[in-house]
């Protein structure tokens, strides 16, 4: 055991954990989720305190020695190390500022340790004085979120492309097979199910596009800004340089912010970013709303798909195949629909100079693109690569839908067609012998018309 002290008075640490009193008295007060940091974060963070220890020693602030070694202690835990010692819950103290110091410490403490000096001995290494230079948890925080939040958008994207690409391709295999239409549920105009799957195609690019719009605002850092955007505190220079060294770490094209006071204050970056993945999830909710239907029955539903069989879909009932994919693909975008009001409240919340709810942002918005990552790889690789058209049924529906009879209106009029379709709904009759009893019509006129109608996309 180690004894650590700070202005509270002293806590019992074991020798073994990379962290310290700071952390210790934080993961005793947050016991919420179970949750803490995951990788992209952790190594968001140890890039941030990399660049602030070069930045510091470019400034002549930090001794070059301890910011070389603070340099490796986070290259350590960038390359994977040590992760298991950032136990801070997901709710946490306002801004941050204990999951700052769990990296403070546990950053100080590598380094010692790499020093051959013992943990704790702050008086080589110190988490405030020396990992913390020229920083606060105000700027830090909000800066690693943007790191991490940039890592995941990467990766949501492409799922996204992925997804499109699935997508476009089944809109080439189902071209010209035509179906009925339908608009409030019920028959309309024909389409084909090449079509369909060529609009969802067209809304994922419309939300790829929009979720590139809003990285960018991502990339706008307020890194040296400190306590309240002043700046109080740093090394010469440390805003220019510091930010020059996240771009070289991370191989990123980030940029310092114009108004450290203006971009410490509002939040709406991350809430932008947050739209735009909640309008990814109300377009793929509405696609698994349309692929459940589109498969329903198989004997008393629309059935015009047939979709890959991943499980078994009932303990009671033999043989039933549910459309578990996009059933579970429903719920990820209900709760990044949901996660986008906490964002909202959050952001929303800031008082005067600081946001102090950024944890609750940073959790709802990162966990938010990691979900809808991995359930659009789920629903590209076990649903949409395999969907299959079920051509008989689509034949058979579109012979028997009444929405093909707008196709008449130019020939009989909208007042004359609508009474025939009354008439073949009370009767059972078919349009067609309804139409050519008219007179008007002949038969093959009727099928020419009929065929017309049919897109040919």
């Amino acid at each position: 055991m180690r004894t650590e002290r700070d202005v509270i008075g002293e806590v019992q640490l074991p020798d073994n954990v990379f962290y310290g009193i700071n952390t210790a008295r934080a993961r005793e007060n947050f016991r919420i989720t179970g949750l803490t940091a995951d990788s992209d974060h952790i190594v968001s963070i140890a890039q941030v305190k990399k660049a602030a220890a070069l930045a510091n020693a470019d400034g002549g602030a930090l001794d070059k020695e301890k910011a070389d070694y603070i340099s490796r202690a986070c290259d350590e835990i960038i390359s994977g190390k040590y992760h298991d010692q950032f136990v801070i819950d997901v709710y946490q103290a306002g801004a941050g500022t204990s999951y700052n110091m769990n990296a403070n410490e546990v950053i100080a403490n590598v380094a010692l340790t790499l020093m051959g000096k013992n943990k704790g001995d702050y008086s080589v290494i110190h988490p405030n004085d020396h990992v913390n230079m020229s920083q606060s948890t105000n700027d830090v925080y909000p800066t690693m979120m943007r790191l991490t939040v940039s890592k995941k958008i990467k990766k949501l994207k492409d799922a996204l492309n992925e997804l499109i690409e699935s997508l476009e391709a089944k809109s080439r295999e189902f071209r010209g097979i035509a179906k009925p239409g339908r608009t409030h549920l019920q028959d309309a105009a024909p389409v084909t199910l090449g079509l369909e799957f060529g609009a969802y195609a067209y809304a994922m690019k419309k939300d790829r596009d929009e979720l590139i719009d809003a990285s960018d605002y991502i990339m706008e850092l307020n890194i040296g800004g400190t306590a309240v955007g002043t700046g109080i505190n740093t090394a010469k220079n440390y805003q220019e340089n510091v930010v020059k060294h996240i771009n070289e770490i991370t191989k990123e094209n980030f940029r310092k912010s114009p108004n450290l006071l203006g971009i410490m204050q509002f939040m709406t970056d991350f809430s932008r970013v947050m739209n735009a993945v909640t309008n990814l999830a109300l377009d793929v909710e509405k696609m698994a709303n349309d692929i459940r239907l589109l498969y329903s029955g198989p004997g008393t539903g629309i059935h015009e798909i047939i979709i890959p069989a991943v499980q078994q879909g009932s303990s009671i009932m033999p043989g039933k195949i549910n459309p578990s994919i996009a059933e579970a693909m429903n719920m990820i975008c209900h709760s990044v629909i949901g996660a986008q009001q906490a964002v909202n409240m959050s952001v929303q919340a800031g008082q005067l100079e600081l946001n102090v709810m950024m944890p609750n942002i940073d959790y709802e918005l990162t966990r938010s693109l990691d979900i809808m990552t991995n359930g659009l790889k789920m629903f590209k690789e076990k649903l949409i690569d395999g969907v299959k058209a079920n051509v008989p049924v689509c034949r058979e529906h579109l012979a028997n839908s009444f929405g093909s009879a707008a196709l008449l209106n130019p020939y009989l009029g909208y007042d004359n067609v609508a009474k025939i379709v009354r008439e073949a709904v009370e009767t059972g009759k078919s349009i067609k012998s309804l139409v050519l009893a008219t007179g008007k019509i002949t038969e093959e006129q009727y099928m020419k018309i009929m065929d017309s109608g049919v897109p040919k996309d």
